[in-house]
């Protein structure tokens, strides 16, 4: 880790990761704001976010010492009292925004409280899976960062490194078992993403560093030049070439609004001429509907045939790649790329120009 460190100082990307990357800039809140009130869908979306936020003022915390979901069959215990747990996750999410938008200390209170109970009692194992899961607990902690009391941030900060500092660790023991793929499959991809979301949430440009060199690596490893992935073809699914290009597409937007001046790392190329964009357009047909899927044929995964013994919807082998489980793809991929909202529209039948809330969130950050 030492080595990529220093062999960032001397790359050509800069980055300056003061302030809001991971969540919203005040400019950017202030943009929000002028939305809700001039957009009927936005202040739909926006609606539905606030009763998440007064909901959650009277529940209590529900902290999950250990993520347990990873390699877990639907209905076992373990995994559905994560579940239960993990719904704290859209209620700090709501506050955090709730507060910002409407400067009631009532949903700062709540939040803190949240991200509090969070920072005391999980305790994270390094895996991927389990931690992307996070990701809203991260964005609400960088939207609040500024006005959290200091406890509230030191424990959160304890809590976050300690999250990226485990995901390094497996990841180099992930590469010490060559017979694993864990240090270039979906699970890199998800592990960047955490590790790319702590460093600018806590303004830790060395880690961010980090992040992008395993990035261009995971470009160079999981991607190919055609646009489809290394987990498409071993699981035989588009479900998880989106379970790729998802985190990655965070990530990418978390470089680029943190370098200076800023570089689009959607277009970023590997040597091979791999690229996320590519990855996009390559998964763009089988979002249309002009081609079709039957997923998990030829799964090389034990665990993909467990899922189907166990009848979880989707699993069996021969099912048709469902297109609307790309829509978090083409909403994110909306961010870089003009032409995404209009396919988004035509696979899902609107004509809102926010149809998710992701697409009012890159609106703002744009």
């Amino acid at each position: 880790m030492k080595k990529l460190f220093l062999f960032s100082i001397f790359s050509a990307v800069f980055f300056h990761v003061h302030g809001q990357i991971v969540s919203l800039k005040d400019a950017e809140l202030e943009k929000l704001k002028t939305l809700i009130g001039a957009n009927a869908d936005v202040k739909n979306h926006w609606l539905g976010l606030l009763k998440t936020a007064d909901e959650a003022l009277t529940a209590e915390p529900n902290p999950a010492d250990t993520i347990l979901s990873e390699g877990i069959l639907q209905g076992d215990p373990r995994k559905t009292k994560t579940w239960k747990s993990l719904e704290d996750m859209q209620k700090v999410y709501a506050l955090g925004l709730a507060y910002k938008v409407t400067s009631s200390a009532k949903y700062l209170d709540k939040a803190s409280e949240f991200l509090l109970a969070w920072a005391k009692r999980n305790q994270p194992q390094g895996n991927p899976i389990n931690d992307t899961n996070l990701d809203r607990i991260i964005f609400t902690y960088d939207l609040l960062k500024t006005e959290l009391k200091p406890p509230v941030v030191s424990a959160v900060k304890s809590w976050l490194s300690l999250v990226a500092k485990q995901e390094i660790k497996t990841f180099d023991q992930a590469v010490s078992n060559k017979r694993s793929g864990k240090s270039f499959n979906n699970w890199n991809s998800h592990r960047i993403k955490a590790i790319s979301q702590v460093a600018a949430a806590l303004e830790d440009t060395a880690l961010l560093q980090y992040a992008m060199e395993r990035y261009k690596a995971q470009i160079s490893s999981n991607l190919k030049s055609d646009g489809s992935s290394f987990d498409f073809h071993e699981r035989d699914a588009l479900h998880y070439h989106v379970y790729d290009v998802d985190p990655l597409l965070v990530v990418a937007m978390i470089l680029t609004r943190a370098t200076l001046p800023t570089k689009n790392f959607y277009t970023y190329q590997s040597k091979e001429g791999n690229s996320l964009k590519k990855s996009i357009a390559w998964l763009l047909p089988y979002f249309s509907g002009e081609k079709t899927h039957a997923e998990w044929v030829n799964s090389k995964s034990a665990f993909d045939k467990k899922r189907a013994d166990n009848g979880e919807k989707g699993y069996i082998a021969g099912t048709l790649f469902n297109p609307s489980a790309a829509r978090t793809s083409i909403a994110l991929a909306d961010y870089f790329e003009s032409g995404m909202l209009r396919a988004y529209q035509q696979q899902a039948e609107t004509e809102s120009k926010y149809p998710s809330w992701q697409f009012v969130l890159n609106e703002v950050k744009k």
